[in-house]
């Protein structure tokens, strides 16, 4: 999976290469910058979920360095390594103390999609944007959690299945251009694996005697922030040098 992982950044490093050796005489198209923001995960529905259960959104962070290859005025090739820290919660509504298992581990993220800008003014957009992700979960291949070591009242067995799977995402942001024609965004996203990722077994009452499966896909909905720098402004200041 690892070496999976080093070809696809191999190969993206190759493509962002190409584009951005493009004649002088002409501005260029490539934007490179940076993104962060908050992602909210949970595990997936289930009809043997017990009643006094309840899964929760977890909150997660995501940063990276995002990049925008324009193939016109109003469309543009995305591109991207994000690290994105997804996970689940699962509480269980008749506990008075320890009620939630909190599970949280950091994945990496490499998009590539299309976005579209509609202009509102000189200044200001909207952006629609889609795409597929290679994602890579830094994670074991099983691991437990209790909600409380001491009074254990449910545990989570979880089994990996994959740590290395293709995902989809789609999104809406609203944007503006600075003076210096750089970029930002603030965007919602929501992204889903094609597959699942792991599996869960989630064991309860007296003696942890009862249980019941849950499944967990890797999905999440993003709200971020992103910032593209306009390449051809340091190759403007460049001059200053010389």
């Amino acid at each position: 999976m690892s070496n999976r992982l080093l070809s696809i950044l191999s190969a993206s490093l190759f493509i962002f290469q190409g584009l951005s050796a493009q004649d002088d005489k002409k501005d260029p198209r490539l934007m490179l910058g940076f993104n962060a923001g908050a992602n909210f995960s949970r595990t997936s529905n289930s009809d043997t979920f017990p009643a006094n259960f309840t899964k929760r959104n977890r909150l997660g962070i995501a940063l990276g360095l995002n990049g925008m290859y324009d193939i016109s005025s109003n469309a543009g090739i995305a591109f991207g390594a994000n690290f994105v820290q997804k996970g689940y919660k699962l509480n269980n509504d008749t506990l008075a103390a320890n009620p939630d298992i909190t599970r949280k581990f950091w994945s990496l993220n490499v998009p590539l999609g299309l976005h579209f800008r509609q202009q509102f003014n000189a200044q200001n957009f909207i952006t629609e944007k889609f795409g597929i992700v290679a994602n890579f979960n830094f994670r074991g291949d099983s691991a437990f959690f209790v909600n409380d070591e001491r009074r254990t009242a449910f545990r989570i067995n979880e089994y990996s299945a994959r740590n290395f799977y293709p995902m989809f995402y789609l999104g809406f942001a609203m944007g503006g251009t600075s003076e210096n024609n750089n970029r930002y965004e603030f965007g919602i996203t929501y992204t889903q694996s094609l597959s699942n990722d792991a599996t869960l077994q989630v064991s309860h009452s007296e003696g942890l005697k009862k249980q019941f499966p849950l499944n967990y896909r890797g999905g999440f909905l993003h709200i971020g922030f992103s910032y593209y720098f306009n390449l051809s402004n340091f190759k403007k200041s460049s001059g200053y040098f010389y």
